[in-house]
């Protein structure tokens, strides 16, 4: 649907347009609406796909976006920036946050002058990500105000008004979206933005920037939260729904989850009110006293954390209301995992009940583990039940040789976050513990000085650029013996084929690669070697080697992403086939191997010529050499 808006004559004239478009392509177009000039993000789901909207925006020149070595850096990026009046955005989901809250505690002191917004997406239920963690706490901590919307629409007008109020307040905006609201769609009505948008800017020194006792600020910063805080437009973001409601029952809720309340409150008939509180922090005590007042009994219903329970239960007890408070351990609502509208139901059927009935929330608690036994499922022994590896995935390869040339019993192999994590689950079971991105190389450290193993760290190039190159540093420095196998194929794979620093020209955002090898070598190590993964049977002598010298060694395997080279419609060539008669079925190529491609048919090992990708390592790794390679 298209319509023209016709402005008077010192106005801009917009064509709108109705679309359906998916809270993470919303954020997009609020950028584009905001007239933002430069954008920086590291790769994450699930905020990956604002960041290949804004790649490909920047590819056609119409902004600036990079994808940055990690999340502090694009965070600093940014804030420059914004300090040189030109409007930017940071993008990164919610562990990425971690990384950056370093300069994004100190850059709240002393604000911004052109408008900044925080994009940062959380990961409920960890769809793709190492834990939970609720954003809505880093408003509290930093000073600085969040906003967390409910639709596309919401994320698409949020997006836009966190500028102007940004640019009012001189200060960094959040704007928190979760898995549901980033990949959720929904139309959105929008304004067509084609022009080119302006990054040229000008920083004006200040004292205010230097000074060190930058306690004199945070009187300053106290300041703009309170005057946020009255602030019409930003309270405009709450809202009252269902306000005719004759019952004295108030459902609060969160922005990110008011659509399923909504959906299950009509589902189950229920006249009540529903407060969706998106202005997360600062939380207003006079407009929330000004609406609660009128209500007996208070529900809250949210996802993960009693953020808002917590915050508004103590403004209650502060103004000594007279409601009685059901919080999410009475409604049983988990504080782990998304929320669904069917974990909703039984917390609904609370609602609708009798709440001074004692037997209404009397329920017989069942005894739990502290953990499911989830590895020892019968279920999940399965080798390909599990999360896997691609097919022709060049990962393999680096994994078989770290297999063969290490043991359980004698190793430790601490992984790290990404596609090389898969390389941990069965068959494979290369890896023994990954905690968080770049921790393989320093867990290592660890590892080395309190075991008495070797100790091989496995990490990917993207991760070793974000954050495995201090750890690396420190491993030179105190000459701790341990070895980093770097899996390198050039690409963060894992969300989509980002390009890292030592991308090459196809894949590079117009960067100059770093080699890694000379990088590492720049560093100190002193054993160093960079080999391509499918030479299996002197890559594992290798491994043997460096895990061997005293010190820190360093392995490079460079091998490419298969699903990168589809995506080129790289020539793969023909798939290598199985020499029956030689072959003995010893079952190394489909067992410890793991290739997805190599079955077993009626007695026969067979490779399955509509998957493979004729990466030809597995013609390295039959010990009988019963995998013969076609020529191209």
């Amino acid at each position: 649907m298209t319509s023209v808006n016709n402005a008077g004559d010192n106005e801009e004239i917009h064509t709108k347009e109705t679309q359906l478009l998916m809270g993470n392509r919303a954020v997009v177009q609020g950028l584009l609406e905001a007239k933002v000039g430069l954008t920086t993000a590291y790769p994450g789901t699930p905020s990956t796909e604002i960041q290949m909207q804004l790649y490909k925006l920047s590819n056609k020149g119409q902004l600036y976006f990079e994808f940055s070595v990690n999340e502090k850096v694009a965070l600093e990026i940014a804030a420059a920036s914004a300090l040189s009046g030109v409007r930017s955005a940071v993008i990164m989901k919610h562990v990425g946050l971690n990384v950056a809250s370093d300069p994004l505690m100190a850059l709240a002191y002393f604000g911004v002058v052109g408008g900044m917004v925080l994009v940062v997406v959380d990961d409920p239920g960890c769809l793709s990500s190492q834990n939970e963690q609720d954003s809505r706490f880093w408003g509290k901590f930093s000073h600085l105000p969040i906003l967390e919307p409910s639709t596309s629409q919401e994320v698409k007008d949020t997006i836009v008004k966190a500028f102007e109020l940004s640019e009012r307040y001189n200060s960094v905006f959040i704007v928190r979206l979760t898995n549901y609201t980033s990949l959720n769609t929904s139309e959105v009505e929008k304004n067509v933005v084609e022009e080119k948008m302006n990054k040229d800017g000008e920083f004006f020194k200040d004292v205010r920037y230097i000074v060190p006792a930058r306690y004199v600020y945070h009187k300053e910063l106290h300041g703009k939260i309170k005057a946020i805080r009255a602030d019409k437009e930003f309270l405009g973001f709450n809202e009252l729904r269902y306000s005719d409601s004759k019952s004295n029952k108030l459902i609060v809720t969160q922005g990110s989850i008011f659509p399923m309340v909504e959906y299950t409150r009509n589902f189950g008939k229920l006249d009540i009110a529903i407060l969706k509180v998106s202005a997360i922090h600062p939380l207003s005590e006079e407009q929330l006293c000004e609406i609660i007042k009128n209500y007996k009994y208070i529900y809250f219903v949210e996802e993960l954390e009693s953020y808002l329970e917590d915050e508004i239960s103590a403004i209650i007890a502060k103004n000594n209301l007279n409601v009685k408070i059901i919080g999410k351990e009475k409604l049983r609502i988990p504080q782990e995992n998304k929320i669904t509208p069917d974990v909703l139901l039984e917390p609904f059927t609370l609602i609708a009940a009798d709440p001074d009935d004692e037997n209404t929330f009397r329920y017989e608690e069942i005894p739990q583990l502290p953990f499911e036994p989830v590895i020892g499922r019968e279920d999940l022994l399965l080798p390909r039940t599990l999360p896997r590896l691609c097919d022709g995935c060049s990962h393999r390869g680096a994994f078989y040789s770290i297999k063969r040339a290490t043991s359980v019993s004698t190793h430790i192999l601490p992984s790290d976050i990404g596609c090389y994590a898969l390389g941990q689950v069965s068959p494979i079971e290369v890896g023994d513990f990954w905690l968080c991105m770049g921790a393989s190389i320093g867990t290592a450290i660890g590892f080395s000085l309190t075991n008495n193993k070797p100790v091989i760290a496995i990490i990917g190039d993207g991760t070793f650029f974000h954050a495995g190159i201090p750890p690396l540093i420190d491993a030179v420095l105190y000459n701790h013996n341990i070895t980093v196998a770097i899996l390198n194929n050039r690409l963060t794979a894992m969300t989509g084929g980002q390009p890292t620093p030592s991308s090459n020209e196809d894949s590079s955002q117009n960067q100059t690669p770093v080699d890694i090898e000379e990088l590492v070598k720049a560093i100190g190590v002193k054993w160093v070697k960079s080999v391509r993964v499918e030479d299996v049977k002197e890559n594992t002598k290798l491994v043997r080697e460096a895990m061997d010298f005293e010190g820190p060694s360093v392995m490079i395997f460079n091998g490419e992403c298969v699903v990168e080279l589809y995506k080129h419609d790289f020539d793969l060539g023909e798939p290598p086939y199985v020499d029956q008669e030689i072959c003995n079925h010893c079952g190394i190529c489909f067992i410890e191997f793991d290739c997805p491609s190599i079955v077993k048919v009626e007695g026969r090992i067979e490779i399955k010529e509509e998957t493979c990708s004729a990466c030809n390592i597995c013609v390295n790794v039959c010990p009988q050499e019963a995998i013969i390679p076609r020529k191209k």
